[in-house]
């Protein structure tokens, strides 16, 4: 009994040794890499930062914390931020935001108030910190702008995760239900309020490949250039409104894809007429743009159903024959 009692006092003993050693080292390296983000000129504060969780967990929790990327001029705040992680596997991590906080860009400052927002990430035993898999549930999201636009949503969840055989490819998907767009957005798209207040929702489904891998110098560096973008399913539907897409597209150097869009649009001259509405189509081009997508829809053999494809190709796009202006680019900054 006397030796068995010895053996737990010097498990206990060692156990709580090894918890001290790594809630230190937890917290010397969060310190560390703030103190470095300091040191390349990111505007750095916070209050208090603090390890605690003995004996099975690493529970890191920042006060009063804004960072400021000044390449970007992207800005977050936040009252806390807390990461948490069990002690014997230190590279799944969760990540818990307050109900309150705020994203700024150079052009505007945006309020976001959650009832909740918890992130799952799994990193892989390296010194980078290399993705393999997150996952990001948010709740009772609202979000206000300083430009003057209001926009909500009941949940959404996002999931990323290394793409199986790919190299740098991820998969990566997203789901809304119940969006509330807001009267700002409501009042360029729907100036005569035919359209229903909420937006039943929106999923993307997709494989990216990037020019580097997602680590820790995503956010310490620059953001990997997209190099594939495949769409395995896009959708949304507000009201009578639904837009599907599916398609391949390459990304060359400058961001410019090239490829094509699969579209499935139904009731497609309603929205028209919103894109003309919000001068996404000039007015004295949208007959000529109607009779075109007219002779598309007939192809398709429904009046109401639109069949046609998004091209991308040197950095104009085109929906089916129509010349829609100029390509997005879709490097990321």
């Amino acid at each position: 009994m006397r030796k068995l009692l010895i053996v737990v006092v010097v498990a206990a003993t060692a156990w709580a040794a090894y918890w001290v050693v790594g809630a230190t080292a937890s917290q010397k390296a969060t310190e560390g890499w703030l103190d470095a983000r300091r040191a390349e000129g990111w505007q750095v504060e916070y209050s208090d930062l603090k390890v605690r969780g003995f004996p099975n967990r690493f529970d890191t929790t920042i006060t009063d914390v804004q960072l400021t990327d000044p390449d970007t001029g992207l800005s977050w705040s936040a009252p806390f931020f807390q990461i948490f992680s069990l002690s014997y596997q230190p590279n799944h991590l969760i990540a818990a935001w307050p109900n309150t906080q705020t994203l700024a860009t150079p052009f505007q400052k945006i309020n976001l108030e959650t009832s909740k927002m918890t992130a799952s990430l799994k990193v892989l035993p390296n010194s980078r910190l290399e993705l393999d898999s997150a996952t990001v549930v948010v709740e009772g999201a609202n979000l206000t702008s300083t430009q003057g636009w209001t926009s909500a949503a009941d949940k959404v969840n996002a999931a990323i995760r290394r793409t199986v055989g790919k190299e740098m490819t991820y998969d990566i998907a997203a789901q809304a239900d119940t969006v509330t767009p807001g009267d700002a957005l409501r009042d360029l798209v729907d100036a005569g309020g035919t359209l229903p207040d909420v937006i039943e929702g929106f999923t993307f489904d997709s494989e990216i490949a990037f020019a580097s891998p997602l680590d820790i110098r995503v956010i310490e560096d620059r953001r990997p250039d997209i190099t594939t973008l495949a769409v395995k399913d896009a959708s949304g539907t507000w009201g009578e409104l639904r837009l599907r897409a599916k398609g391949d597209l390459t990304v060359d150097s400058d961001g410019y894809p090239s490829g094509e869009i699969a579209l499935n649009a139904r009731n497609w001259r309603e929205m028209l007429t919103l894109a003309v509405s919000a001068g996404a189509v000039p007015a004295e081009a949208a007959s000529a743009v109607e009779l075109g997508l007219g002779f598309l829809a007939k192809l398709s053999g429904s009046e109401n159903s639109l069949d046609a494809p998004l091209t991308f190709s040197n950095a104009r796009m085109f929906l089916g024959p129509i010349p829609l202006g100029p390509a997005p680019t879709l490097n990321l900054r």
